[in-house]
C-alpha cells in the first residue's frame, strides 16, 4: 500500500516535470512567431524574457525530473520488475535533454542576455535547441508508453 502511494506520487511528480519541460520548449519554439509584429529590439527583449523565465524554472524542474525518473526505476527494481528496453531509451533521452538544457542556458542564452545588442544567431540557436528538446521529449514520452505496453 505504501509503495503504491510512493509510486503514484513519484510518477505524478515526474509527469508534471516533463509536462513543464516539453510544454515550455513548445512555447519557446513559438516565441519568434509571437513577437513577429514587434520591432527588432522589443521583440528580442520579449524573447529573452520568455526564454529566461522558462530556463529559470527548468533549473528546478529538470533535476526533479531526473531524480523522480531514477526513483521510479529504483521502485521497479525493488519490486523485482524487469526494465524493458524502452525504459533504458527513455532514461538516455532524459539525460540528453538535460545536457541540451545546460548547453542552451550556458551557451546562446547567456550570450544573448549579456550582449548589449543580442545577435539573431543566438535566438536561432535557442530555437533549434527548443525544437530538439520537443523532439527528444516526444520520443521519450513514446518510449514510456511502449514500456507500459510491455513491448
Amino acid at each position: 500500500m505504501l509503495l503504491n502511494l510512493i509510486w503514484a506520487a513519484m510518477l505524478t511528480l515526474h509527469v508534471l516535470c516533463i509536462s513543464y519541460w516539453v510544454g515550455g520548449a513548445v512555447y519557446c519554439m513559438q516565441l519568434p512567431r509571437i513577437t513577429r509584429a514587434l520591432e527588432a529590439v522589443p521583440a528580442q527583449a520579449v524573447q529573452l524574457q520568455g526564454y529566461g523565465r522558462f530556463l529559470r524554472g527548468l533549473w528546478h524542474v529538470a533535476p526533479l525530473a531526473l531524480f523522480s525518473g531514477a526513483g521510479l526505476v529504483g521502485l521497479m527494481m525493488y519490486r523485482g520488475l524487469n526494465l524493458d528496453w524502452p525504459y533504458h531509451v527513455m532514461g538516455a533521452l532524459g539525460v540528453l535533454m538535460f545536457i541540451l538544457f545546460v548547453m542552451t542556458a550556458m551557451g546562446p542564452y547567456r550570450a544573448a542576455r549579456r550582449a548589449m545588442r543580442p545577435q539573431p544567431a543566438s535566438f536561432k540557436a535557442m530555437r533549434r535547441f527548443a525544437v530538439l528538446t520537443v523532439l527528444l521529449g516526444a520520443l521519450a514520452i513514446t518510449m514510456g508508453g511502449l514500456g507500459q505496453a510491455g513491448l
